[in-house]
């Protein structure tokens, strides 16, 4: 049976097992044990599955890197990570010149494709290895997955997920996603991401279909859903509203999809609106996670997905799943009352073991009972979680807290604005003033009294921005985050304090 299809080429369970086992064999003949690291730097691809696969078969730990960052970047996790084997895909052989000499724990560096230059291939690599289990017994304890997050307040933390992780979304997820052993999935999200390797190892789990993509291409997207007659996906926003663009895209057959998972990022109602005119008929789930609670934790259901009678939950992040605790803490450290912003605490057996070699980084994050503090600032209202941004990016002007989230929402609606970031600068009377960074919309010439004027509209007046600037684009990290602490620097770079 096909278990994956990647570029046209079918892969059977069969294959998979047997080409795990003899990786995993490999890396124990290079000395790669239980609690090792080995690293990845390739993009999605059935390999990607074989070396999760693998190293879970002697207790070793993947580090799937995050193949957008830059070469420097890529060294420092992989060193940081203590990986000592490699696997890099041909796509960024040209980089290695750059990563290997400053590695400090890397034994061998294998190519996934064409070896060379001493690189030997991943198959010379596995050649004459047994197809046969290691037969190595696992731990609920062994870490499977250290996924590093993308750093927009420092360096990145790898993240250790468990066995019990993962487990407990294989267990309990697939009916949520409406996942069966006949489902075809479509895997498009980037591995190095919970989106991607999580949906991909539920899905596998399940025994569903894989339909694999190396990149994100709309186009592709849609002609795969009707030849394979794909039914499950998740997308993030910004495929959905690509999707709607590709040109004659009303002429694809997309009536097998039964449900689409969006999150990661904010939606728009147009957005989401389009997406539900394209997909008729099919469900829409959204979902809220992090890295450090092994993805979806928060899910908006089919049901709530009432634009016309139920605008107002679109707004929400969903309900938490019965599994999984959830309790708003304010700036005292106690519970807040119910529609009051505070933090967003989580607890259950998703949550993270900790953050790498980052002990003082996991007592922040986790408490002795369990709980994680996300540091996103949300409130939550008749059991729906609400979220306005992350507690970091939080302005204080005269003493009221400004969520950046809750005004961008507002201003992205204005005509002429194609993207905005809100950020507060140093203000004598208030402490911070709210600022707001507009790119315009091609062909347009939006003024900053414009863009004032709709948001004193729209929300209260201490969250209006006192001033607006223009830029041609926004700083944003390689997972598409935008670089809040880029834009603040100019304009803090002669305070003593960061913050008003």
């Amino acid at each position: 049976m096909v278990a994956i299809v990647e570029g046209g080429t079918e892969h059977t369970w069969r294959s998979i097992d047997e080409a795990s086992s003899k990786l995993a064999n490999a890396m124990s003949a290079a000395g790669i044990g239980r609690g090792d690291r080995v690293a990845r730097i390739e993009k999605n691809g059935v390999d990607y599955f074989v070396t999760v696969f693998a190293a879970s078969k002697i207790g070793a730990t993947l580090v799937d890197v995050n193949w957008r960052l830059a070469p420097p970047e890529k060294q420092h996790i992989v060193n940081d990570a203590g990986a000592k084997l490699l696997f890099v895909g041909n796509d960024f052989a040209g980089e290695l010149g750059l990563i290997e000499p400053g590695l400090e724990t890397v034994t061998a560096t294998i190519m996934v494709g064409e070896g060379g230059d001493g690189r030997p291939s991943l198959e010379e690599f596995v050649a004459d290895q047994p197809t046969s289990d290691p037969g190595v017994e696992a731990s609920p304890d062994d870490i499977a997955l250290q996924l590093y997050t993308s750093g927009t307040t420092g360096l990145p933390k790898g993240v250790m997920l468990s066995n019990t992780n993962l487990f407990s979304l294989i267990e309990e997820v697939p009916a949520k996603w409406q996942l069966r052993p006949d489902s075809v999935s479509h895997v498009v999200m980037p591995t190095f991401h919970i989106a991607g390797s999580g949906w991909g190892i539920v899905s596998m789990a399940i025994g569903a279909k894989v339909i694999l993509d190396r990149d994100v291409d709309p186009s592709a997207i849609l002609r795969e859903i009707e030849e394979y007659k794909i039914t499950t996906a998740i997308y993030v926003p910004a495929v959905l509203a690509f999707l709607q663009m590709v040109p004659n895209a009303n002429d694809h057959d997309l009536s097998s999809m039964e449900l689409i998972v969006y999150g990661a990022s904010p939606i728009t109602e147009g957005v989401l609106r389009g997406a539900m005119q394209q997909f008729a008929g099919t469900d829409f789930v959204q979902v809220y996670g992090l890295t450090e609670t092994t993805g979806a934790v928060i899910e908006l259901p089919p049901q709530d997905h009432d634009p016309e009678n139920r605008p107002e939950l679109l707004r929400a992040a969903g309900k938490p799943y019965p599994w999984i605790e959830m309790k708003i803490i304010g700036d005292d450290g106690n519970e807040v009352a119910e529609g009051e912003i505070g933090e967003v605490w989580l607890r259950g057996t998703q949550i993270m073991v900790g953050y790498w070699n980052k002990p003082d980084e996991t007592a922040k994050a986790l408490d002795d009972d369990g709980w994680f503090g996300s540091g996103d600032a949300g409130y939550a209202k008749d059991g729906y979680l609400f979220l306005h941004d992350r507690v970091k990016d939080m302005i204080v002007s005269g003493g009221e807290n400004v969520y950046p989230a809750e005004v961008e929402n507002a201003i992205m609606g204005c005509p002429g604005v194609a993207d905005v970031a809100v950020i507060g600068v140093p203000d004598e009377k208030w402490g911070e003033a709210v600022k707001a960074i507009v790119v315009k919309a091609p062909d347009t010439d939006v003024t900053p009294q414009e863009v004032i004027a709709w948001a004193r509209e729209r929300i209260a007046g201490f969250k209006v921005p006192k001033s607006v600037d223009f830029a041609d684009e926004l700083p944003r990290n390689p997972s598409g985050k935008i670089l809040k602490k880029d834009l603040r620097a100019p304009y803090w770079a002669d305070r003593d304090r960061q913050i008003g």
